[in-house]
C-alpha cells in the first residue's frame, strides 16, 4: 500500500491537540491512502468480488485477494454482523512511559489509536464501547454507533490520566462476565503484568465467543534498552528506585524481553487471538491498515 502523507507521523500529531481532529485527521487521510494505492490495469475476476472504488466500505475488503494481487477488492452479499465492539483502554502508570520528550508517552499514543479506532468504526457504522482500567474498571461505556456518541467518548479518552499499578487478568475476567453479547474486544495496553494470567483473561473471552484483537504499546526504548551509563530506573507503578548500571544488563534484559514479546505472541497466536506490536514512533496508517484486516476477519 502507497505510504500515507505525513500527517500520520506521531511526531506530527503529537502538535495538534484535540483529539476529535486528531482522530479524523489521520483515519481520512489513511483512506485517502487507500483510494491512491489502488492499481490500474487488467482486472482479475473472483467469484463474489469487485474491484474496490472510492466510497466502499474498507470494512470489506479482502486482503487475502490484495496480498495475491496486490490489488483492492471488496466481497460482495456480505451480511451485516452487527456486532458490537469494546475498546478496553489501560490506564494504569506505566503507560506513562516515554523515553525521548519529543514522542508521545505509551498512554498517548494508545489514546490517539483509540480515538482512530472510535472513529473509523463509527464511519462503519459499528457500535464502539470503551472500557477504561487500571487496578480495576474505572469506566464502562456501552456501544453506540452514533456520531454524538463518538464524541462522547473521545471526550472521555481525551480526559483520561494514567494512574495506580495495574491488574490486567482479574479485569479482563471481570469483563468477559460483564459482556453477554459476542462481540470484538480491542486490548490497547503494554500488558506489563503476569502474562499467565493475561493470557488467562483473554482467553476467558474467546471461550465466550468473542473475537479479540490486542495492540502491544511499547516504547522503543523498552525494547533496545539504549542506556548508555549507570541510571537509577524508577517502577513507574510502584516508585521504586532500582540503580542498575544498564551497560552490563543490556544484553540479558534483551534476552528477557524478547521471551516477554515471544511468549505474547505465540500464547495469542495459539488461542486465535489477533495481535499487533505497536511501538509508539510507528505511523499509525500500519495499525489502521492491520485493524482493518483483522476486522474482516470477525464478519
Amino acid at each position: 500500500m502507497e505510504k500515507s502523507s505525513k500527517i500520520l507521523d506521531p511526531k506530527v500529531i503529537a502538535k495538534f491537540g484535540n483529539l476529535s481532529i486528531v482522530a479524523k485527521t489521520i483515519v481520512e487521510g489513511f483512506i485517502s491512502g487507500l483510494h491512491r494505492s489502488i492499481h490500474k490495469g487488467a482486472s482479475v475476476e473472483f467469484a463474489e468480488h469487485r474491484q474496490y472504488v472510492v466510497g466502499d466500505d474498507p470494512r470489506y475488503l479482502d486482503w487475502k485477494v490484495y496480498g495475491r494481487t496486490d490489488r483492492l477488492y471488496v466481497r460482495e452479499f456480505r451480511e451485516e454482523t452487527n456486532l458490537k465492539a469494546y475498546i478496553i483502554l489501560d490506564a494504569s502508570n506505566s503507560m506513562n512511559y516515554s523515553w525521548k520528550p519529543d514522542t508521545f508517552t505509551k498512554f498517548e499514543y494508545a489514546q490517539c489509536l483509540a480515538g482512530c479506532l472510535s472513529y473509523i468504526m463509527m464511519k462503519q457504522n459499528d457500535a464502539t464501547g470503551l472500557i477504561v482500567f487500571d487496578s480495576d474498571i474505572k469506566r464502562f461505556i456501552k456501544p453506540s454507533s452514533t456520531r454524538a456518541h463518538f464524541h462522547f467518548l473521545i471526550e472521555n479518552i481525551e480526559n483520561l490520566i494514567p494512574g495506580n499499578d495495574t491488574n490486567i487478568g482479574d479485569v479482563l475476567h471481570k469483563m468477559a462476565n460483564h459482556i453477554k453479547r459476542r462481540s470484538l474486544i480491542i486490548l490497547i495496553s503494554d500488558l506489563f503484568d503476569d502474562q499467565d494470567s493475561v493470557i488467562r483473561g483473554l482467553a476467558h473471552f474467546k471461550h465466550k465467543h468473542h473475537e479479540v484483537i490486542v495492540f502491544h504499546i511499547l516504547d522503543r526504548a523498552e525494547i533496545d534498552f539504549p542506556f548508555e551509563k549507570f541510571n537509577d530506573f524508577i517502577d513507574m507503578e510502584t516508585n521504586e528506585r532500582i540503580p542498575v548500571d544498564a551497560p552490563s544488563v543490556r544484553s540479558e534484559y534483551r534476552n528477557i524481553f524478547n521471551q516477554f514479546l515471544s511468549f505474547y505472541q505465540k500464547a495469542c497466536s495459539e488461542r486465535n487471538i489477533s495481535y499487533a506490536r505497536a511501538i509508539t514512533e510507528t505511523s499509525f496508517d500500519y495499525f489502521l491498515y492491520k485493524f482493518l484486516e483483522l476486522r474482516s476477519r470477525t464478519t
